[in-house]
């Protein structure tokens, strides 16, 4: 869940899965002269698009945070079932193909490995690196499965791999970067030209606008979209109470359109 709090005080309610979907949006058209398309494409749009599908189950029945405030992903007080709900996401992904598994666990796999020096709890820094280390046994496992095939053999190498989690990267971040909102300017750092290559891209957006400079897309301009439950209410007495209210609560969708910087 990402809770949006609008200029009038409502809060916006945006599903992860809803989120992925977005991310998606901006990685279909990457891809020119200068930027390499997404390869395997299939595959990659399918872990973009479903790299959050753990949150699934959460998002129906949501919780609270201890004052009566929704609960996000960045409130989120448990991190042990978190894991879990990467590991939902990673297995989801695999039984629909194996390749896409790899750089969603990847991607989870890195942002862990950069805030575990925030972890001070033994336990949860114990589980946190054996969920990083799972990524291992799986690449080996997706290498086996594909040793003799000409399409993703070559595709399974650490800069292939690396590569392709950046993508998949640039899409979440960039979706984070205006839903949450962040900042109206942001560095996408290590964006992938190619396999090998890599360039910072600059993103810029307003409340109608997203730019991008260098430009990695192969259309001139195109829109994307998030929707979500907008809610009057910003403080609950019970988890039911807030659960209903999102039943109840109009949709509400934000549009951007994406053009050269």
């Amino acid at each position: 869940m990402i809770v949006r709090e609008m200029p009038n005080g409502q809060l916006l309610c945006l599903n992860q899965t809803t989120h992925a979907h977005m991310a998606a949006q901006f990685v279909q058209h990457w891809g020119n002269a200068d930027f390499a398309p997404p390869t395997p494409y299939d595959e990659m749009m399918l872990a973009v698009s479903q790299h959050d599908n753990g949150w699934y189950e959460w998002e129906l029945t949501p919780r609270l945070c201890a004052d009566g405030y929704p609960m996000d992903f960045l409130k989120d007080d448990a991190p042990l079932a978190k894991l879990d709900l990467w590991r939902l996401s990673v297995n989801r992904v695999y039984a629909q193909h194996p390749y896409a598994a790899l750089p969603v666990h990847r991607h989870a796999a890195w942002l862990y490995q950069g805030a575990l020096h925030l972890i001070s709890d033994e336990q949860i820094r114990a589980a946190t690196v054996a969920f990083i280390e799972e990524g291992e046994p799986l690449l080996a496992q997706v290498r086996n499965l594909f040793a003799e095939n000409s399409t993703y053999a070559p595709l399974l190498s650490d800069a292939a791999l690396d590569a392709n989690t950046r993508l998949l990267q640039f899409g979440d971040f960039a979706v984070l970067q205006i839903a949450i909102p962040w900042a109206n300017e942001r560095t996408m750092p290590k964006c992938p030209l190619n396999h090998r290559e890599q360039v910072d891209i600059q993103m810029r957006y307003d409340e109608a606008t997203i730019t991008f400079d260098p430009w990695p897309f192969g259309v001139d301009t195109f829109t994307v979209s998030i929707h979500g439950r907008l809610l009057r209410q910003r403080h609950f007495a019970s988890e039911a109470e807030y659960h209903a209210a999102l039943v109840a609560a109009p949709l509400r969708q934000l549009q951007w359109v994406v053009a050269r910087g």
